[in-house]
C-alpha cells in the first residue's frame, strides 16, 4: 500500500455547555488516515462540564497548550489525582476500564486544552488502566541550528530527542513552532494527522503536496513502506504531529467505549453498572469546590 494523503479537513465548532470554545476534527472525513484516533479536540472551558465518567478499550489524552492560564485536574478510579499545568500532558490508558474526571483545577479560570482519544489494539483493550503524565517542564524540546524552530516531544521522539512518557501502544505527539522545514519520517503501517493551530504549512511526501492552513488537518496513511514528510511552513506556524499504527482491528464505538464487536461493548457496559471499573465521587460529594484547588 503506497503513501495516501486525506482531504485537508476544517475544524467543526460545537457548543456544549461549560466550554467557551470547542473546535473538533470530523476524523471520518481524514478515513482511514486518521487511525489510530477516534477523537481530536481543541477546547476553552472554564466550568465543569462532565461529571465522573467511564472509558475503556483507548487512551484518553489531554494536553494543555503552553497558553492555557489555567491547569487540568485529572482525577481516576486508579487512585490518580493529577494536575498538569500548560505544557503538560495526561495520558490515561483507559484498558479494560476505568471511571474518570477531568476539570480545570480552577473553576472559572480557562483551560486550553487538546482532547485525544487514541484506539487500542485488541491484545491492549483488556489490559489494566493505567495513568501516565508529564509537566510542562519535564516535556523534552528540540531546537533547529538557527534558533527559530522549537519542537516540543510531547510523546514519541523526534530527531534524537525521545519523551519519558511511553504509553501502552507506541505514539508520537509533537507540539512545533517552526519558520524553516522540517522532516518526519512515518514508519510503515503508521498514520499521522497534522493539525495547524496558526500559519499556513505545506505538507509534502513522495509526489504529493497539500497545503494546511490554519485550524485544518490533513491525515497521512504512510503504507507499508512509512513516508518521509516534509513540513513546510509559509513564513511561520505553529502546528501538531500526531502519529500511531493504523489499527486494522474491528472497531465498535458506544458512548464512551471503543471496542471489537457489540459483546465487548455489552460487557464493558456490564462492568462498569457492576463497579468493576470502580467509583469516582464527584467533587461535590467529597466537599470539594475546584476554585479552592
Amino acid at each position: 500500500m503506497s503513501i495516501t494523503f486525506s482531504p485537508v479537513v476544517a475544524a467543526e465548532a460545537r457548543q456544549l455547555p461549560g466550554f467557551t470554545a470547542l473546535h473538533f476534527i470530523d476524523l471520518e472525513k481524514l478515513g482511514i488516515a486518521a487511525s489510530p484516533l477516534a477523537v481530536l479536540d481543541d477546547f476553552r472551558v472554564g466550568g465543569l462540564p462532565f461529571s465522573p465518567h467511564p472509558h475503556a478499550g483507548f487512551a484518553a489524552v489531554t494536553y494543555v497548550f503552553e497558553d492555557s492560564p489555567g491547569e487540568v485536574r485529572s482525577r481516576a478510579s486508579s487512585g490518580d489525582d493529577i494536575t498538569v499545568g500548560p505544557g503538560g500532558i495526561v495520558w490515561t490508558d483507559a484498558g479494560s476500564g476505568v471511571v474518570h474526571e477531568e476539570v480545570p483545577a480552577v473553576r472559572g479560570r480557562e483551560l486550553h486544552g487538546l482532547q485525544l482519544f487514541v484506539n487500542l489494539s485488541a491484545r491492549n483493550k483488556s489490559a489494566p488502566p493505567q495513568v501516565r503524565s508529564l509537566q510542562g517542564h519535564e516535556v523534552p524540546q528540540w531546537h533547529g541550528p538557527d534558533g527559530d524552530d522549537r519542537v516540543r516531544v510531547v510523546v514519541g521522539s523526534f530527531e534524537g530527542v525521545s519523551s519519558p512518557l511511553m504509553p501502552t501502544e507506541p505514539f508520537t505527539m509533537l507540539d512545533a513552532r517552526l519558520r524553516n522545514e522540517i522532516i518526519f519520517d512515518l514508519p510503515q503501517a503508521h498514520n499521522a494527522v497534522v493539525y495547524v493551530l496558526a500559519g499556513t504549512v505545506d505538507v509534502q511526501a513522495g509526489s504529493l503536496t497539500r497545503q494546511v492552513d490554519a485550524s485544518h488537518a490533513l491525515g497521512v496513511g504512510g503504507g507499508d513502506g512509512g513516508a518521509r514528510l516534509t513540513i513546510a511552513p509559509r513564513q511561520s506556524a505553529h502546528l501538531l504531529i500526531l502519529s500511531g499504527a493504523e489499527i486494522r482491528d474491528p472497531v465498535v464505538t458506544a458512548g464512551p467505549f471503543i471496542m471489537n464487536d457489540a459483546t465487548q461493548i455489552r460487557d464493558a457496559a456490564n462492568r462498569y453498572q457492576a463497579g468493576a471499573m470502580g467509583h469516582l465521587a464527584p467533587l461535590a460529594e467529597l466537599g470539594e469546590d475546584a476554585a479552592t484547588n
